[in-house]
């Protein structure tokens, strides 16, 4: 058996500060994709949209002290 994720790592002074997971199937993408972006806007992402596209397909953002990630996994 294989589980398939997504998370979204937060952190701020290089401590976590939230952590949100979802289902690698194309719910939990489109879920986590959007959280994503929410995430971003909420700690002072201002860019255009194409940009914030950008930063969900390169799967991080960074601005001062906080960043956030979005992490594949994969077990078996």
């Amino acid at each position: 058996m294989q589980l398939k994720s997504i998370t979204i790592i937060e952190q701020f002074d290089q401590s976590v500060r939230g952590v949100h997971s979802f289902s690698a199937d194309k719910e939990g993408i489109e879920e986590a994709n959007a959280r994503f972006k929410a995430i971003l806007k909420e700690n002072g992402f201002e860019g255009r949209d194409e940009e914030l596209e950008e930063c969900v397909e390169d799967g991080y953002w960074i601005q001062g002290d906080y960043q956030a990630f979005i992490a594949w996994s994969e077990k078996s």
